[in-house]
Parts: C-alpha cells; sequence; structure tokens
C-alpha cells in the first residue's frame, strides 16, 4: 500500500510539473501587448481623438484613456485634476461643465494649440469601436457616481468585451465590483514594499490576493517593478502589467503581460 501511495504521488508531481512547464511555454510564445498610454503621447496631444487615432495605427493592441467627471456629471478624457497643463485654458475638470471643458483646444508638445478638444468618453470609444483594446483609467471620483456613469457608457457602447478599467482607488475598484461590472478590473500599484504585506498606490495599503481576488490584472510601475510577485501573481491565473516605459526593453518581457508605453510605434514591429 505504502509503495502504491509513492507512486501515485510521483505522479501527481510530474503532472504538477508538466502542467507548470506547459503554462511556461504557452506564455513563451504569447505576444506581449502593447498598450498605447494616454492614446500614445508621444504621438501627439496626449488623450485626444487624434493621438488615439494615431495609436491605433502605430498597432497598439490597446489604447489606454482616463477619465474624470465635470461638474454636470459628464466622463471626460482627461489626466490631470485641472485642464492647465493639456489646454489653453485653465480649472479644474470637477468646477467645470462639459460645455466649458469642450470649448477649450489642447496643446501641442510645444505648447501650440492644435484644433483637438477634449474628448469624452462617449466620443473615444465610439472612435475606437473594437478595432484595439481600450483600457479606460479612473480617477478617484468615488462618492460622485463615476462608476454607475462608467458603466452605463461603456454597455450604451457595447464595448464590454473589448474595455478594462484600472484604477489606484480602491473604492473605485470595489464599487465597481459591487455593481457587477461587466468587464475586466485591474489595480494600479507604484510598489510593494519588500517582505511586508503592504502596497503604495498613493496611500499605504495592506495587500493580499483574496483581498484582491476580483482583480484581473496589476499593474506595476516600472521603477520599482516586482519580479518576484509578479511571477506568483501570473502564476496565480492573474495579468501584470507595467507602466509607463519609452523605449522597448528587455527587462519585463518574461515577467509582464503588457507594457504601457507613450511610444507604441517603437514597440510595434
Amino acid at each position: 500500500m505504502r509503495k502504491c501511495n509513492l507512486m501515485m504521488n510521483r505522479k501527481r508531481v510530474t503532472i504538477l510539473l508538466l502542467a507548470a512547464l506547459f503554462l511556461q511555454i504557452v506564455r513563451a510564445a504569447a505576444p506581449q501587448l502593447v498598450i498605447a498610454h494616454r492614446g500614445g503621447a508621444a504621438l501627439g496631444a496626449e488623450n485626444t481623438l487624434s493621438c488615439i487615432e494615431a495609436g491605433i495605427a502605430a498597432g497598439a493592441d490597446a489604447i489606454e484613456v482616463d477619465v474624470r467627471l465635470t461638474k454636470d456629471g459628464k466622463l471626460v478624457v482627461c489626466h490631470d485634476a485641472s485642464v492647465d497643463a493639456t489646454t489653453n485654458g485653465s480649472g479644474r475638470v470637477a468646477e467645470m461643465t462639459l460645455r466649458q471643458v469642450q470649448s477649450l483646444r489642447a496643446l501641442g508638445h510645444d505648447g501650440t494649440i492644435t484644433a483637438d478638444s477634449v474628448p469624452t468618453l462617449a466620443q473615444v470609444l465610439s472612435l475606437v469601436h473594437g478595432r484595439c483594446g481600450l483600457l479606460v483609467e479612473v480617477k478617484s471620483n468615488s462618492g460622485k457616481g463615476v462608476e454607475e456613469k462608467l458603466i452605463e457608457e461603456i454597455l450604451a457602447a457595447d464595448a464590454a468585451q473589448w474595455v478594462a478599467v484600472q484604477s489606484f482607488s480602491d473604492a473605485v475598484l470595489m464599487r465597481l465590483n459591487e455593481l457587477n461590472a461587466p468587464f475586466p478590473l485591474e489595480k494600479l500599484i507604484v510598489f510593494k514594499l519588500p517582505l511586508l504585506p503592504l502596497i503604495f498606490d498613493g496611500s499605504l495599503r495592506f495587500f493580499s490576493l483574496d483581498k484582491y481576488n476580483f482583480i484581473s490584472s496589476f499593474n506595476f510601475k516600472c521603477s520599482f517593478f516586482p519580479s518576484r510577485l509578479a511571477r506568483r501573481l501570473r502564476n496565480c491565473g492573474k495579468k501584470v502589467k507595467v507602466w509607463t516605459l519609452c523605449a522597448p526593453s528587455d527587462n519585463f518581457v518574461a515577467d509582464v503581460d503588457a507594457v504601457i508605453t507613450d511610444c507604441p510605434h517603437l514597440w510595434k514591429r
């Protein structure tokens, strides 16, 4: 009986080792995805429709944009809390109406005024229209209905199959999960503290896979990338992305499923 059990245990170990090897082979063969950060910010005025179109033309597998709520409850695509750095106007998005925001014009890399306005999320969804994926970063507007509005607009565009949503904010992600958001949810992380179950995402937070079991991808800042944790997450069936890269690098190829870059044209060959 003891000999029989020993043989069965050896078979189990062999099967597990073969399964792990197969998983590594599949991952090595899988293409690493390239996500155009803020539309592909090196290609035009960030987060504008023309920049997004350039990112798609460069072959990006997905476009990443940032969304915020205006004073009148509309989702617009703008990274900063204010429009000062990216448009010819000034003011906080949360204190402006959609009409006020869209009356402004985006600034190019050299500070010149372009013909682009600040787009709405609906306009971005219509432009992308499933030609590639779309990764939407929600800025921390939790408690103001941003989560419900986001789900409403993505469903209205029939886009749930090609959209994912990321945020630094646990409150935003947990609220989306409570609402049974029909798209993947991704957690943005600046770094994890060594040897401690703590991450920094703007605040120090407790980290465990149980806490974030509903998260499909963990997206880390490249300068603090935790290779060991990344491998553990991927072995647990989670995806890992890294932000924000410029020129192609071999440093992250083995450990990530996607790179988020301002320069998709340099990565897609």
